[in-house]
């Protein structure tokens, strides 16, 4: 209510101000007026400067929220994110990124109706990445509306595999992030798994899109990744699983979603993209794929590794491993 009160002042004001800049331009027009109300400029350069602080502040407090999922393949995201797909209301649309060309057919434009931007690409439309940023902001901005307006909550799914693990430059910000973040409020939920198990499963997957192929490069990548958010914000994989209920409650919490206890009932209605791993609706530890000699020296000698292991408290090779 303060805040309404100060923008009707200070709309009077610039109603004064706007006066005393008309007059001034009559003022430099006639050559017979040498003086000019140089403190009553100033004056109005503030009043402009407090309304546009004032309605810039106003347009941040009414930005919708919009929930946004990280994190890297092969790190049992799909497992957190389908628990969360499965919460009251809650619609997620899974690993998005609008300008990957991952698991595109270059060669054969593929049958995709709905897909503007897949054939824009195919199309050979001029600065189509430009164009497809624009185009997926427009999409969502219209789906969260959509939803919103029915009492529902939006929660996309980062394609983050795209952004920190192919041969492109790495970002300083994701990409998600930085396309939305201008049009709503993030409220971004982090999850990871140890990389030596999701190393492990990406390269037997054959998803390994970055050079050189080395663990230590997949965690240099990882700790990029991470930097870019505060680590409140971070759920593991390993806690999931040992406690799936009171973990799915607290992801439910970061990204304030409403949580019923009898979700996990139901996990196998749910049909999202990526559900490559694991099988069957038990959340339950699973056993460390066998670590080869070779990998078990990759390992030991990457520095980046160590550091993950310093910063995020990652758990090394233990002897019985």
């Amino acid at each position: 209510m303060r805040e309404s009160i100060d923008l009707k002042t200070l709309q009077r004001e610039l109603q004064k101000a706007l006066k005393l800049i008309n007059d001034h331009s009559a003022i430099h027009n006639d050559t017979s007026k040498n003086e000019v109300d140089i403190d009553g400029l100033n004056n109005t350069q503030s009043l402009l400067e407090r309304c546009a602080a004032l309605v810039d502040k106003d347009n941040a407090d009414t930005k919708p929220t919009l929930r946004i999922i990280h994190h890297f393949a092969c790190s049992g995201g799909t497992l957190i994110s389908k628990c969360l797909a499965a919460q009251p209301n809650v619609f997620l649309l899974s690993e998005l990124h609008p300008t990957t060309r991952l698991g595109m057919n270059i060669d054969k434009a593929n049958y995709t109706p709905r897909d503007v931007t897949t054939q824009a690409i195919y199309g050979r439309v001029p600065s189509v990445d430009n164009l497809a940023e624009k185009i997926f902001v427009n999409n969502i901005i219209e789906l969260e509306k959509h939803i919103r307006q029915r009492g529902g909550y939006l929660v996309i799914r980062a394609h983050t595999h795209s952004d920190y693990c192919t041969n492109k430059i790495t970002p300083e910000v994701d990409t998600l992030t930085r396309v939305l973040e201008p049009y709503f409020k993030i409220n971004n939920l982090v999850t990871v798994r140890n990389p030596i198990d999701s190393f492990m499963s990406l390269r037997s997957n054959g998803w390994v899109h970055f050079n050189p192929d080395s663990f230590d490069e997949y965690c240099k990548r990882l700790l990029r990744f991470l930097s870019c958010f505060d680590e409140n914000k971070i759920v593991r994989y390993e806690n999931f699983v040992e406690k799936p209920f009171q973990e799915l409650i607290q992801c439910a919490q970061q990204l304030s979603l409403p949580v019923t206890d009898q979700s996990l009932e139901y996990l196998d209605i749910f049909k999202i993209s990526g559900d490559s791993g694991r099988s069957g609706m038990d959340i339950v530890p699973r056993p460390r794929k066998k670590i080869s000699n070779d990998f078990e020296k990759e390992v030991h000698q990457s520095k980046f590794f160590q550091e993950l292991c310093y910063n995020y408290h990652f758990q090394a090779i233990s002897k019985e491993s």
